[in-house]
């Protein structure tokens, strides 16, 4: 039966150097968790090491049996329907329509309460935010309102268009929260310079104001999604696919070429299978049905039914799985790796 292997103990060991690294720089790492669907293992691990604020995009995710012992921020605008909703259970959010603010502030009066608010920048991803010559005229009405905080700005990269940040976009984000800082006459509690993708620069570069990463992919698969190579201290492998073979069976290639085939209990229902690897790479997909995966097990006939075959997961195959209820989910801990935490912070913080 196939399954999702979870190992709690290499996302601790990733979480730990990744806070480690962002740590020498005076950096705030906040762990995004919205492609494991706000696994309550998962955060548990997380808040076992001392991780309190996570970041999130959705509102059926967020954990109120957690809510003593962390609070969020949620990614993606909210629906009109559920700004109730989001002032009851969520502390912050990332905002970038003044009339959704408003409605926002109208509903945190009746509810005696105050909502914090980020705002977005549309800098050059292209998918959401405050357009940056609109920005002022968005803060000062919010400063005005009684019952929502302004507490900074954030930006986005590689989340629509495939444009890694750059030295220059550091530079240009440094000038332009300056240019803010003096219109407004005060500091910004938060500039959030951006995801995954701004980790090569934090290795190259001195990112100014910039004091808040939120990574989530990095975390989780451990790669550099500017190029999608490993990180070398990082784990690639914390969650993987297992799914078991249900057949084997010889089959014939054009040109009457034998191959063993298997068939496995997973099929693009369940992921993306374009997404998915074979961590063994002398086995390779051949292609998939809705219930079935084709594998060539190139020859190697040692496998039997009911045996497993385990898979890497690219982002969209891992947030697709872990929403998928009908799955069920493994939860390992390696006491090796979770000594190997413990020297973290001893190490070198060189990554790249």
């Amino acid at each position: 039966m196939a399954d999702i292997s979870i190992n709690l103990s290499k996302i601790a060991y990733n979480a730990e150097v990744l806070h480690s690294l962002l740590a020498e720089q005076d950096i705030h790492f906040t762990p995004v968790v919205k492609c494991v669907a706000g696994d309550t293992k998962i955060l548990e691990t997380l808040i076992d090491l001392g991780f309190n604020h996570f970041a999130e995009s959705r509102l059926e995710n967020i954990n109120t049996e957690l809510q003593d012992k962390c609070s969020y921020l949620l990614l993606r605008p909210t629906p009109k329907k559920r700004y109730l909703e989001l002032v009851e259970n969520v502390k912050m959010s990332i905002q970038t329509e003044i009339q959704a603010i408003r409605e926002i502030n109208d509903i945190a009066g009746k509810l005696n309460t105050k909502h914090q608010v980020m705002l977005m920048i549309d800098w050059k991803d292209g998918r959401e935010g405050v357009l940056t010559y609109d920005i002022l005229d968005y803060i000062k009405e919010m400063i005005a309102m009684k019952h929502i905080q302004f507490i900074g700005i954030a930006f986005n990269f590689m989340c629509f268009k495939s444009l890694a940040p750059t030295e220059d976009d550091i530079f240009a984000i440094n000038q332009y929260v300056q240019a803010i800082e003096n219109e407004l006459g005060f500091r910004l509690k938060i500039i959030s310079g951006g995801n995954s993708s701004m980790l090569p620069q934090l290795m190259y570069n001195d990112l100014g104001r910039i004091n808040e990463l939120r990574i989530g992919e990095a975390l989780f698969r451990g790669v550099d999604t500017t190029t999608y190579q490993p990180i070398p201290r990082l784990f690639q492998n914390a969650i993987t696919l297992e799914a078991e073979i249900i057949e084997i069976k010889p089959r014939l290639l054009e040109g009457s070429q034998c191959y063993l085939q298997a068939i496995l209990d997973i099929g693009y229902i369940d992921t993306v299978i374009s997404k998915i690897m074979p961590l063994n790479d002398k086995v390779k997909i051949i292609g998939a049905t809705s219930d079935h995966l084709m594998i060539d097990l190139g020859n190697q006939d040692f496998y039997q039914v009911g045996d497993t075959i385990s898979f890497s997961l690219e982002y969209e195959a891992l947030s697709q799985i872990m929403y998928h209820q009908k799955i069920p989910k493994t939860y390992v801990k390696d006491q090796h790796i979770q000594s190997l935490i413990e020297q973290v912070n001893s190490a070198s913080l060189a990554i790249y």
